[in-house]
């Protein structure tokens, strides 16, 4: 089985063909509880500049302060809390935030193979991704 690190972090510079790699010495500690991985919907993932990405926002509404922007991949709580039309999320600083329900997809590989996204605590202590293929 081939494994691939993917590191929310170096996603933060996130463009339609994002190209992920190892952060030098960042190294994944554990599997962090209470979070999974879901993509933002195909419209978004078509997104060449930050400013057409949907706001993370402070509060389940459209008038909350925005916080932020999304990586292509969004962790959330699991169980998935909804209100309002929004789903409640946690940024790479660990910040929790809430995003518009309709601009998310469940997790999928987007080579089209077989996959699975665990969400990780990284030895810099922000959040990242562990991808196994």
């Amino acid at each position: 089985m081939r494994t691939e690190w993917v590191l929310l972090a170096a996603l933060a510079a996130f463009s339609a063909s994002s190209t992920v790699g190892k952060a030098a010495g960042v190294t994944v500690l554990h599997p962090e509880p209470g979070l999974k991985c879901m993509l933002l919907d195909a419209h978004d993932l078509q997104a060449t500049v930050q400013s057409q990405l949907p706001p993370i926002r402070s509060a389940p509404s459209s008038n909350a302060p925005m916080i932020g922007y999304p990586s292509e991949i969004v962790l959330v709580r699991d169980p998935l809390q909804q209100q309002a039309g929004y789903v409640a999320v946690v940024r790479i600083n660990g910040q929790p935030g809430w995003i518009a329900a309709d601009k998310l997809q469940p997790w999928h590989a987007m080579n089209g193979r077989p996959g699975k996204c665990i969400p990780t605590l990284l030895s810099n202590g922000r959040l990242g991704t562990h991808i196994e293929q």
